[in-house]
């Protein structure tokens, strides 16, 4: 099939520098290693093969420490190297044991990734001493692992819930092996994620450079300043933009699911599934996100949360955004690589959709008219079905605070806990100097919640 991009050339192009941990919703474990992890004892690695194109790696100090008998389990899509990424780095540097899972099939389906998971949490609780297991997922491993713990907790039924834009296929998802506890960092929150960079001034996939003037966010006469590649947008600009977004998704679903209807009748190009390129529609944190233009969307929480602030307090208050406005840079739009979905009609109803209805808007602390359940790979949607206990943590200085906050309110654990890190990039690395060593911040509270609950 045709791979979603997962990692780009222009990661690796700008690897090292702040902008891209500051603009990427998915990135390689390399952008991420400019600050290392804490001192640690000395380490041991056993790797097993697991069941189903997957393999894991534990991670585990030779002496063994008071946290030895807790497994944190980390994940990440599109191939990325989970054996060297930074949560399981900075965790295990804090005596942790961490098993990093990676799979290597096709991806076409969400509900692939998951078997490989629940080997590992087999794997995990029959170490000796080993008492809880908890997920931790950054970026791209929120959705997958919080995907998991959904399942695990309520069975294959939860993902076939009569408003699942993809239903998933039950075999091998019945009996998942249930966690403690699960920690969102920084995610992207998946399938939402990417619908709101499809661009409503793109009509036709064929030709995306052939825009409607009147909903295109990086014309002047709509307030985009090139100067600045930043905005400020009327409030009629903005409901014109976002009912036509709502539309174009729509469109783009049922457009996917007339294909795949006829791809299930053998009827369609292929009997299994189908290429599909659609342009106007961004991976990562690029595209036509009119938030990372116009800094007055998704500015602020809307509840009351702890922040780890830079100067070392940690009030319970609204957190404002520290990032400063800006859109996905010129010689990055209309491209291949940053504007375009290579995908299929299975990959795009499983992994990249989601339901919008008509009310549909970003506001200045919210975002509304998202059907979050609509798919699996939501983490707002997923969090609906999960109990155990839960902390959800953001950057201040990323576009998913609102929408790791919302994910949050979305949760149906009694025990669960929003926090934001003040200056905190998509790595919790300091976005500017005068933040500090946010990165230590956010896992020294990652580590103090483990042990507080576990």
């Amino acid at each position: 099939m045709i791979m979603p991009k997962a990692c780009t050339n222009r990661a690796a192009r700008l690897a090292g520098t702040a902008a891209v941990a500051l603009l990427l919703g998915m990135v390689a474990p390399s952008v991420l290693y400019a600050q290392n992890a804490p001192a640690a004892p000395a380490f041991k690695t056993t790797y097993m093969r697991l069941p189903g194109n997957a393999n894991a790696l534990l991670t585990e100090a030779v002496t063994a420490n008071a946290k030895s008998r807790i497994v944190v389990i980390n994940v990440h899509p599109g191939k990325i190297n989970a054996f060297e990424y930074p949560t399981g780095r900075q965790l295990a540097a804090r005596g942790y044991r961490q098993i990093g899972v990676n799979y290597y099939g096709p991806e076409v389906t969400f509900e692939e990734l998951l078997p490989p998971i629940g080997a590992a949490v087999k794997w995990a609780r029959s170490l000796p001493g080993v008492e809880k297991v908890v997920l931790v997922g950054h970026s791209g491993g929120g959705p997958e692992l919080s995907y998991y713990a959904e399942i695990a907790e309520k069975g294959p039924s939860a993902c076939q819930r009569p408003n699942r834009l993809y239903k998933c296929d039950p075999k091998g998802l019945e009996n998942l092996p249930k966690v403690d506890g699960i920690v969102i960092m920084e995610a992207n929150v998946g399938a939402p994620h990417r619908s709101f960079s499809i661009d409503p001034a793109v009509s036709d996939n064929s030709r995306p450079k052939v825009r409607n003037p009147a909903l295109d966010m990086y014309a002047a006469a709509n307030g985009f300043r090139d100067a600045t590649n930043s905005a400020t947008y009327s409030d009629a600009f903005k409901a014109k933009y976002f009912a036509g977004q709502h539309d174009r998704s729509q469109k783009l679903i049922a457009e996917a699911q007339a294909r795949l209807k006829a791809i299930d009748a053998h009827s369609g190009q292929y009997n299994d599934n189908e290429p599909w390129i659609i342009g106007g529609m961004a991976e990562n944190s690029a595209g036509a996100r009119l938030n990372m233009a116009d800094g007055t969307l998704l500015a602020e929480t809307h509840g009351a949360h702890l922040h780890l602030k830079a100067d070392g307090t940690t009030p319970v208050e609204i957190a404002r955004s520290t990032r400063k406005p800006a859109a996905t840079p010129v010689e990055d739009r209309d491209t291949l690589e940053e504007t375009t979905q290579f995908t299929t009609v299975r990959h795009f109803l499983s992994y990249l959709a989601v339901t919008t209805t008509a009310d549909y808007a970003m506001t200045r602390n919210d975002i509304k008219g998202v059907d979050w359940s609509s798919s699996a790979n939501s983490v707002a949607g997923n969090l609906e079905n999960i109990t155990i206990p839960t902390l959800v943590m953001a950057g201040s200085c990323t576009i998913h605070m609102v929408p790791l906050e919302i994910a949050f309110d979305h949760s149906a654990a009694k025990d669960k806990e929003f926090v934001v890190v003040e200056g905190g990039d998509h790595a919790f690395r300091a976005c500017r100097p005068e933040f500090g060593d946010s990165l230590k911040k956010a896992y020294d509270h990652v580590d103090n919640w483990l042990n507080k609950r576990f």
